[in-house]
This record gives structure tokens, C-alpha cells and sequence, in this order.
């Protein structure tokens, strides 16, 4: 039957739950990081990195990736990518944390979801972005508001690994019964 199915894009479905013993060690870990609890929307771009939604990526875009994307919709590696996959922090957040850090993402009460290891930190031309993804600067449209008005002004760029399927899965079936 596998034969049947279509190839995620990129050629390779990415998972990126943890292993039991990564789980563990994460979960110990975590309690000593800097945490950034996610948005609802940042949430749903956690589930896709996490799950293979958004094959190949695995985790946030870097800074070059994201300038391809907004540039050309390809990432670095020449392949398509249509849109930004950022996670959007605060001015005051984005100053404490640097290449290297380690990021516990959290729910809206304090569950730890995943872990990003941080790449990059940098402030991107919104307007810029804006443009390039929606064709337009105009606040009529809805996600040319968001991205300008309800996002953070910086992004933090870096690989992620989800602390426990069990924690992830029990998290979003109670989002989505409540």
C-alpha cells in the first residue's frame, strides 16, 4: 500500500518527536532554559514542524532560509517553499536569548511541548516580508494584519525537538474538544 502514497515534499516525511530517553533528558533540562509560551498560532506551526506537515523543515526557519522564501520561495537548498515558517518573540525576549541557546516552547499553561535549539536571532523588514508573501502592505488584508500588527517584531531560527508525543498529543486532543 505504502507504494501508493505520494513522496512528502523534500523526499523524506520528518518526524520530529523524541525518542523515550531524549524525552526524559528534555524534560530535565528544560526546567533550567529560558521558556517562550506559544501562541495559538505558533502552536499550530509546532504541530506541523512536528508531525511532517511541513516536510523537510525541522524547526524554524534560519535567517537565509527565510530570505529565500520572502525572496524566490525556495529555501537555501534551491527547494520550493511558499511561506515563512517563523517563530515571532518579543524585542525583550530576543535580546536574553542567542545563537546556541536552548528554548523551552511551552503551552499557555506552562506545559513544555518542544525544545528549540537556536540558530539565529534577528529582526526581519515585516513590511518587506508582507509584501513579498501577500503581494500587498495593506492592512485590510488578514494576514498582512497579523503579520504586522499581532506578530512579535523578531524571529528566533534553530531546530526543534518535541519533548513527548504523549504530552503533545494529550495537549492538542484538549484543544480541539474544548
Amino acid at each position: 500500500m505504502q507504494g501508493h502514497l505520494v513522496p512528502p515534499h523534500g523526499g523524506e516525511l520528518i518526524n520530529l518527536i523524541a525518542a523515550p530517553g531524549r524525552i526524559t533528558e528534555l524534560r530535565s533540562v528544560s526546567q533550567s532554559m529560558p521558556s517562550w509560551d506559544l501562541t495559538e498560532r505558533q502552536l499550530c506551526d509546532l504541530e506541523l514542524l512536528l508531525n511532517g506537515g511541513f516536510s523537510p523543515l525541522r524547526g524554524f526557519l534560519s535567517r537565509k532560509d527565510y530570505e529565500g522564501v520572502c525572496n524566490s520561495m525556495r529555501l537555501a537548498d534551491g527547494r520550493l517553499w511558499p511561506i515563512p515558517i517563523t517563530l515571532d518573540v518579543t524585542e525583550e525576549f530576543a535580546h536574553k536569548i542567542g545563537p546556541g541557546s536552548t528554548v523551552a516552547l511551552r503551552d499557555a499553561e506552562g506545559v513544555m511541548l518542544a525544545v528549540l535549539h537556536v540558530d539565529e536571532v534577528w529582526r526581519p523588514d515585516r513590511a518587506a516580508e508582507a509584501e513579498a508573501v501577500f503581494g500587498t502592505t495593506s492592512d485590510a488584508h488578514p494576514g498582512v494584519d497579523y503579520l504586522l500588527h499581532k506578530s512579535h517584531p523578531w524571529y528566533l531560527g534553530g531546530r526543534v525537538d518535541c519533548s513527548s508525543l504523549a504530552t503533545y498529543l494529550a495537549v492538542r486532543t484538549e484543544m480541539w474538544t474544548s
